[in-house]
C-alpha cells in the first residue's frame, strides 16, 4: 500500500513534463469518472491508462489528463481528471473522437475476447458515468493583475500561494490527493469563500513540502459548491494536518474566528456552510497492474 500511495502521477503521463498541466496550473478542470464492474476492473484500469496516455501526446501544452482511483471510498470507480488552461481546447478531443484511427482502436478493439467480447462499454456499470466542472476560485486573497494571462480561462490555483511552483504539490505530482467540497450557504457565500481561502493558505506556508492546497468552485453545475484540492506527498503526512489542530494557534484562530456579522446570529465558518455538504474524496494515481482493493 505504501508504493501506491507514493508513485507520482505524472509517472503515467506520456506528454512531456514542462508542458503538462495539474491542479496548480490550469484554468479549467474536468472530473470525470466512471465505475467499473469488478469482473472487468483490470481490463478497464488498462483501458483508462491507455487512453489518458494516447490523449496527453495530441493534448501537449494545453491540457494534460492524470487518471486515479480511490484510495478509501468506492472500490472500482476510476477517475479522470482533465487539466485544461481554457475549455476551447477540448476541440482536441472532439476532433480525434471523429477522426483519429488510434482513438477508434483504444475504444472499440475487442478487449474482452475471452468473456463474450466488448471494450470500455462493457467494462464499466451503465449510467455510472459523472463529470464536474471546476475553475480556480477568484475574488479572494491577494493577487496582482498585472501576472493574468489572457489565455487562461481562471487565473491558475498557484496564485493562491506565494509558495514557489516548483515547491507545490498538485494532481501531477502528490501521492494522495484529496478532493474536499463543501456547499456555502447562499447568505454567507462570501464569508464561505473567506474562510476556506485563509485555511488553505495556511496550510500551504505552513506544511510546505508535505501538503499544498488550492481552492476551486463549481461552474456549470452546483452554485455555491466550492472544492479544496488538498495534496499529500504521502498518507502519513495527513497526520501534520491533523496535528495543526492541537498545535497550532493561528490554526487554531481560523477555525475559531466569528465568520458572521453579530447581526446576523454570529457564528464562526460552521455557520457559513449547509450542514452535512462537506464531502472528502480521497484519490491515489492510478497504476498499470495494480489495484488499491483486493
Amino acid at each position: 500500500m505504501t508504493d501506491i500511495i507514493e508513485r507520482p502521477a505524472t509517472v503515467e503521463q506520456a506528454a512531456p513534463a514542462p508542458e503538462s498541466f495539474n491542479t496548480s496550473n490550469s484554468g479549467f478542470v474536468i472530473h470525470r469518472s466512471g465505475q467499473l464492474r469488478y469482473e472487468h476492473r483490470r481490463e478497464g484500469r488498462e483501458f483508462a491508462l491507455e487512453l489518458a496516455a494516447f490523449l496527453n501526446k495530441p493534448l501537449a501544452g494545453k491540457a494534460t489528463i492524470v487518471v486515479f482511483e480511490e484510495l478509501f471510498g468506492q472500490q472500482d470507480r476510476v477517475h479522470w481528471v482533465q487539466h485544461f488552461k481554457n475549455p476551447n481546447d477540448y476541440r482536441v478531443i472532439l476532433e480525434l473522437v471523429d477522426h483519429d484511427k488510434t482513438f477508434k482502436d483504444i475504444t472499440e478493439r475487442d478487449r474482452l475476447a475471452e468473456d463474450g467480447g466488448g471494450n470500455w462499454e462493457r467494462m464499466f456499470i451503465e449510467g455510472t458515468f459523472s463529470e464536474r466542472v471546476i475553475v480556480p476560485q477568484h475574488g479572494v486573497g491577494d493577487h496582482d493583475e498585472d501576472d493574468d494571462d489572457p489565455s487562461y480561462f481562471a487565473d491558475p490555483a498557484s496564485h493562491q500561494t506565494s509558495v514557489p511552483a516548483g515547491e507545490l504539490l498538485h494532481s501531477g505530482n502528490a501521492g494522495v490527493t484529496i478532493m474536499r467540497t463543501a456547499h456555502c450557504k447562499y447568505e454567507f457565500r462570501e464569508e464561505a469563500r473567506q474562510f476556506a481561502y485563509e485555511w488553505a493558505a495556511h496550510i500551504n506556508t505552513t506544511l510546505r513540502g508535505s501538503a499544498s492546497v488550492f481552492l476551486f468552485e463549481e461552474t456549470f453545475g452546483r452554485q455555491d459548491r466550492i472544492h479544496w484540492t488538498l495534496h499529500l506527498k504521502t498518507l502519513d503526512d495527513y497526520r501534520k494536518l491533523v496535528a495543526l489542530g492541537r498545535e497550532d494557534s493561528e490554526y487554531q484562530r481560523i477555525l475559531r474566528e466569528r465568520r458572521v456579522a453579530l447581526a446576523k446570529g454570529g457564528g464562526s465558518w460552521e455557520k457559513t456552510f449547509v450542514d452535512g455538504t462537506i464531502h472528502d474524496l480521497v484519490l491515489t494515481p492510478l497504476k498499470s497492474g495494480r489495484t488499491t482493493g483486493f
